[in-house]
């Protein structure tokens, strides 16, 4: 019996020290979860990863995010290169894109160093998320555009603090706020767990028209949002009120932006922003500060803007049941508004 205790203690200790190392590592969970050999936290969207309300569960979520081999343009424009700068909202592979070569660069988290081609335009869009306009164009923005966006080769030198600065998070990665949450996520997300997860945020809802920290639902439960995003004393909020210099400087930052990328070599910047969840299936839900419309008409305002919000308002189908970022038919949306930017540059390029 003592054998067979100690035996189960060292195989108690072996297993908890194999969550422990794989938690402490968010790279090696995604290489765990691509494998299949644990489930993937996000697959039925990440609104439902922090509700588990099973109303919300979609089940065909990685269909309804995933572009098709057709989607890609049938022609490409040998007049133009496309750079993209964007988030979340923009994670497609390059060559959906319709230049005759295309660059993207996730804002914030990558740099690329890249060669102009002077035989051809190099054109510029940026995408910003509307929840993150006063967080990514105001005090920081020089550090995300310009030491973290494209470099050009032979003209901007790229940043020397990028390294530093993933130096100083690698503890706070490995030991940050966020580990117990991925332990949580390697011993809880199997699916007999999930059941039980969601029989208490049924009975939470139900009972006392409750959500998970996080996310908030609709007031017809018909959506899930973002806390951040719905919650009008958050400054992420379209509901937040906002001042006339906050936009000020948001529009003064993004006509610097455009005087930079252009005085690298590029003949154009466009930026474009992607309305938040909660403004296009809840816009009522407080009083809306119309943030992108205010951007979009300032009279200080330089930089050409590729305006989607109207058309996306009218399609709140076009974002997920269970996650906030849009569907493969705002992807498509997005793309077809970029390339028919593409298209007009080549043609016009084709009449000099």
């Amino acid at each position: 019996m003592g054998y067979m205790n100690t035996l189960i203690r060292y195989i108690v200790l072996l297993l908890s020290g194999i969550v422990f190392v794989i938690s402490l590592s968010p790279a090696l969970q995604r290489k765990i979860v691509a494998k299949g050999w644990i489930p993937d936290q996000y697959r039925f969207g990440d609104l439902y990863n922090t509700s588990n309300l099973n109303k919300f569960k979609e089940l065909d979520y990685n269909q309804n995010a995933t572009l098709l081999p057709s989607d890609k343009p049938e022609k490409k424009y040998s007049n133009i290169d496309l750079y993209t700068i964007g988030d979340s909202f923009t994670p497609m592979d390059t060559s959906f894109y319709a230049g005759h070569k295309n660059f993207h660069i996730w804002l914030g988290a990558y740099v690329d160093t890249v060669k102009l081609d002077t035989s051809r335009k190099s054109i510029l869009v940026i995408e910003v998320i509307e929840r993150t306009i006063q967080e990514r164009l105001r005090s920081d923005y020089k550090s995300l555009y310009f030491d973290k966006g494209f470099q050009i080769e032979g003209r901007l030198k790229p940043a020397v603090a990028e390294k530093h600065e993933e130096e100083s998070s690698f503890w706070w990665d490995k030991f940050g706020d966020q580990i117990n949450q991925r332990i949580e996520f390697l011993l809880f997300n199997f699916d007999p767990f999930l059941k039980l997860k969601e029989l208490k945020s049924n009975i939470m809802l139900s009972w006392f028209d409750r959500t998970h920290t996080g996310a908030i639902i609709s007031r017809n439960h018909e959506y899930l949002f973002y806390n951040i995003e719905a919650d009008p004393k958050i400054g992420l909020s379209p509901f937040y009120k906002i001042t006339p210099q906050s936009v000020d400087t948001v529009v003064t930052n993004m006509n610097n932006i455009r005087d930079y990328y252009k005085a690298a070599g590029f003949e154009e910047v466009y930026f474009c922003f992607v309305p938040n969840k909660v403004t296009v299936c809840e816009n009522d839900r407080y009083p809306y500060n119309n943030q992108i419309s205010i951007i979009e008409k300032h009279p200080a305002l330089k930089t050409p803007v590729l305006s989607i919000q109207d058309t996306i308002r009218s399609h709140p189908e076009w974002y997920h049941l269970g996650d906030g970022h849009w569907t493969v038919k705002g992807q498509r949306y997005w793309l077809k508004t970029v390339n028919e930017l593409v298209r007009q540059w080549d043609a016009k390029e084709a009449i000099q």
